[in-house]
């Protein structure tokens, strides 16, 4: 889909890939094969995966390009061009890090936008269960013998897990000043912390009595 506010408040010139601060400036030593995520992405990692690549266009200064910020030129816009030649390499980014299933299941994408959104989509619906599984792990978790730190970390791991597969809400229009987003933050970690001392005394009560 092309057309609308295409840059936000990036400055556009006659050619804007020529600025080494503009998201559409594609380096010399940018190519498919460049990308640095651990292993490829199958059925049971996307939550991992995706953080990775996210990162990476962060880094590349291209994660506008995957979450709408930068939409399709229209047909005679100057930046056009460039904007192609830039999807085109994160498609082929994010392709490249695919198992070969996943991969074709994207191939009737038509930008690099529409390829993230449909592993979202797909995978997220897909992760309810393990979302489940883990949401079980921690309340039927027990420290038993394990040390409290080793049991703390056990525990933090189910609750990032969690977390990497439902995020907590955060605000996106740029108006709320309550801090909602890291309010609930405090309270998950308040309530992890609770029910990890509510389960030490109990783990001390049962090996006292």
């Amino acid at each position: 889909m092309a057309g609308g506010d295409t840059l936000g408040s990036y400055n556009v010139n006659s050619n804007p890939s020529s600025d080494p601060s503009s998201p559409f400036y594609i380096h010399p030593t940018d190519y498919p094969p460049q990308v640095h995520v651990n292993g490829f992405l199958t059925d049971s990692n996307y939550a991992d995966l995706s953080r990775e690549m996210r990162d990476f266009l962060l880094s590349k200064n291209k994660s506008d390009f995957i979450d709408g910020t930068i939409r399709q030129p229209f047909v005679e816009a100057v930046e056009l061009s460039a904007w192609q030649h830039c999807d085109a390499l994160i498609n082929s980014w994010l392709t490249t890090t695919m198992e070969k299933e996943i991969r074709s299941s994207v191939k009737c994408a038509n930008t690099s936008k529409e390829v993230w959104d449909d592993l979202e989509e797909r995978f997220r619906k897909e992760s309810a269960p393990h979302a489940y599984d883990l949401k079980r792990a921690l309340t039927i978790m027990r420290q038993y013998n394990v040390v409290v730190s080793t049991y703390f970390t056990k525990l933090r791991a189910i609750w990032d897990g969690i977390h990497s597969i439902s995020p907590i809400p955060r605000c996106t229009c740029g108006k709320c000043t309550c801090d909602m987003g890291k309010r609930l933050v405090e309270s998950r970690d308040a309530y992890t912390s609770s029910l990890w001392d509510s389960t030490t005394y109990m783990e001390q009560s049962r090996h006292k009595s």
